[in-house]
C-alpha cells in the first residue's frame, strides 16, 4: 500500500540535565530514537528509561551492527533500518527478529534537491548543509516520522562509526528538520511490469508541477506523464507542488522482466523440442499449427518451422526458422546399419555399428530433449552405454555419421 507524504511539525524542547553536556532530549514525551551516520559501526543501545512503545530508526552507508539491551529493552516494539548497507551485513540483536526491518535504500518520503532520492546515509544536523550524495536531515527526519508511529524523543547524527554503549537517557545531538507548513496528496499511478527493452507511460496527478527521480530510463523528468523504459526494476519518486508551493510525494515501481532464453533442439526425424518458456506456439511455413502448443512437436512434413515462446511474465520470443527434413525412422536407409540391444534395456545398452558407417558422436536424449550422455571419438564398432542409473522411460539415441544423422529409439526399464 502506498503512503502519501505526512510531514510533521515538532515542538523542540531540551531538558537541561547536567550530565547531558551538548546532547539533549528533543521531546521528553517522545518515543522515536534515531541513530544515523556514514561509517556504520558496532554499538549497543542501552534502554535505561521506562518509555513505552519505543521505536528505533537506523541509517548508514556502511554496515551497522546494533545490540539493544538494558532494563527496559522489552519496551522496544520496532526497529527500522533504512540505508545503503554497503556490505550487506547490517544486523540487530537483543530484540525479537520479528520487529526488525532492514530496508536497503528505500525511496525517500521527502524530495530534496540537495539530498539523495533514496535513503542511503544522513550524518549532518544542519538543515542548510548539502550532504554531498547522502540525505539531508529533513529527508531523514521525514522518513522516520512517516514510517514510525509516535514523536521524536531524540536523534543522533554523526559522520564516523558508532561504537561502545549509547544510553537512551543521554539523548542525542539533533532532532528536527525544517518545518514544512503544507502538503498535498499526489498519485504516481499504479505499479507496472514491462519486458526488457520496452517502455510504459507514467501518469502522475494531484499537483501543478512535477519532478521525477531518478531520471534513468525516463523520457522527461519534469512532466506528469513521461515514458519509462528502465533497464532494471526501478522505483520512481514523484514530487509534486501546487501553486501555493505545497509539496507531496508518491512512488511507483516499474518491474523489468527478462525475455525467455529459448533453445530449440532437432532430435532427428522431425522431433523438435523447445525449452525456456511458459507457453508455446509452433509455426509451419509461417502459419500457426493448430493445437501445437507444447514444448515438443513432431513435424509431419518437410519445411520451415519456428516457435513463439512466452514467459510467465508475458515476454515473448520468436525463434529463427529452421528447415526440418522429415524422414521416418523406419524409412531411413542408414538406420539399418545401427542396432541397439537389448531393447528394452536395464543396465547396459550395446550399440552395434556396421563398417559402412563412420560415427563421430553418439548422444542419448530424454523425451523432453535433455542431453543425458554423449560419447565422442567413436573408434569401435560396438559401444556400451551404462544405463542402470538412468530413470525409466523412452529415450532417443542420436548418432552423427558420415552419411548424416541416424536416430534410434530405446526404452529403459
Amino acid at each position: 500500500m502506498k503512503k502519501h507524504l505526512l510531514l510533521f511539525s515538532f515542538l523542540f524542547s531540551i531538558i537541561a540535565v547536567s550530565n547531558l553536556s551538548a546532547q539533549g532530549i528533543c521531546n521528553p514525551s517522545g518515543n522515536i530514537l534515531v541513530y544515523s551516520n556514514y561509517d556504520g559501526g558496532t554499538f549497543t543501545i542501552n534502554i535505561d528509561e521506562n518509555i513505552p512503545n519505543i521505536r528505533i530508526g537506523l541509517c548508514s552507508y556502511e554496515d551497522l551492527h546494533v545490540t539493544i539491551s538494558g532494563t527496559y529493552a522489552g519496551n522496544v516494539v520496532e526497529v527500522l533500518y533504512a540505508g545503503y548497507n554497503s556490505g550487506g551485513a547490517t544486523s540487530v540483536t537483543g530484540v525479537d527478529a520479528g520487529i526488525v526491518s532492514i530496508l536497503n535504500y528505500p525511496p525517500v518520503t521527502l524530495f530534496d534537491a540537495d539530498g539523495y532520492g533514496y535513503m542511503i546515509c544522513a550524518y549532518e544536523c544542519d538543515t542548510d548543509y548539502v550532504p554531498g550524495g547522502c540525505n539531508t536531515v529533513d529527508q531523514a527526519v521525514d522518513y522516520f516520522a512517516t514510517n514510525l508511529d509516535g514523536a521524536f524523543r531524540y536523534s543522533e547524527y554523526q559522520y564516523g562509526a558508532f561504537s561502545g554503549t549509547w544510553n537512551m537517557s543521554d539523548g542525542g545531538n539533533c532532532c528536527l528538520g525544517a518545518d514544512e507548513s503544507c502538503t498535498i496528496a499526489i498519485d504516481a499511478g499504479q505499479n507496472a511490469e514491462i519486458c526488457a527493452g520496452d517502455s510504459i507511460q507514467l501518469s502522475g496527478s494531484g499537483a501543478t508541477n512535477y519532478t521525477w527521480f531518478p531520471l534513468t530510463g525516463l523520457s522527461d523528468g519534469d512532466i506528469y506523464n513521461p515514458y519509462a523504459g528502465p533497464d532494471i526494476t526501478t522505483t520512481y519518486i514523484l514530487t509534486g507542488t501546487d501553486a501555493e508551493g505545497c509539496v507531496g510525494i508518491d512512488t511507483v515501481t516499474i518491474t523489468v522482466n527478462p525475455y525467455p532464453v529459448v533453445t530449440v533442439t532437432d532430435m532427428g526425424d522431425g522431433n523438435l523440442i523447445a525449452t525456456g518458456g511458459g507457453t508455446y506456439q509452433w509455426y509451419f511455413n509461417g502459419d500457426p499449427i493448430p493445437g501445437a502448443i507444447n514444448e515438443t512437436l513432431v513435424a509431419e512434413t518437410t519445411g520451415y518451422y519456428y516457435v513463439v515462446v512466452t514467459s510467465a511474465a508475458g515476454c515473448t520470443v520468436t525463434t529463427e526458422e529452421m528447415i526440418v527434413v522429415v524422414q521416418g525412422i523406419a524409412d531411413n536407409y542408414y538406420n539399418r546399419f545401427v542396432t541397439c540391444y537389448p531393447n528394452p534395456v536395464n543396465d547396459e545398452l550395446h550399440i552395434a555399428i556396421s563398417n559402412n558407417l563412420q560415427v563421430e558422436t553418439i548422444t542419448l536424449y530424454s523425451v523432453n530433449g535433455q542431453q543425458i550422455q554423449t560419447i565422442t571419438n567413436v573408434n569401435s564398432n560396438t559401444i556400451t552405454l551404462q544405463t542402470s542409473a538412468i530413470a525409466s522411460g523412452i529415450y532417443t539415441v542420436k548418432l552423427l555419421t558420415n552419411y548424416g544423422i541416424v536416430v534410434k529409439q530405446i526404452v529403459i526399464e
